[in-house]
């Protein structure tokens, strides 16, 4: 394979590059290059610097699946009281609600129960 270089004016650093594979871009109608950062060039000396990896540091830790397991199933029971503390909530509030409804019901139908009555009784006079 083959080495390249690209010069970024930005911050005045010169990155080289190792080509993998040329090819020809059929969209752009240029050629394009897939390369593989290898590091910058030093400007005192001139060398190759490598550049650091962009892989994730792990620390040497791996990640413990059975905690984030664990707390994923306390977040998940949280949610779940939380859902059933709402439902019971709301079925208070609806049957309070029904209770008053039924009660003004019943007021309404007693009111006009003695509205037709009121009623009857000056049709009879009249």
């Amino acid at each position: 394979m083959s080495i390249s270089r690209s010069y970024n004016k930005q911050n005045n650093t010169t990155y080289v590059y190792e080509v993998i594979e040329n090819y020809w871009d059929k969209a752009k109608k240029q050629p394009r290059s897939k390369r593989k950062l290898i590091g910058k060039i030093d400007p005192v000396t001139g060398e190759i610097v490598p550049t650091a990896s962009r892989k994730k540091a792990t620390d040497g830790k791996e990640a413990d699946y059975k905690k984030l397991y664990e707390s994923a199933q306390k977040e998940i029971a949280k949610k779940d009281k939380l859902i059933h503390e709402l439902e019971e909530l709301l079925r208070e509030y609806l049957t309070e609600e029904m209770a008053f409804l039924l009660e003004v019901e019943n007021t309404i139908k007693t009111r006009r129960n003695k509205a037709e009555a009121l009623l009857r009784k000056q049709i009879s006079r009249g």
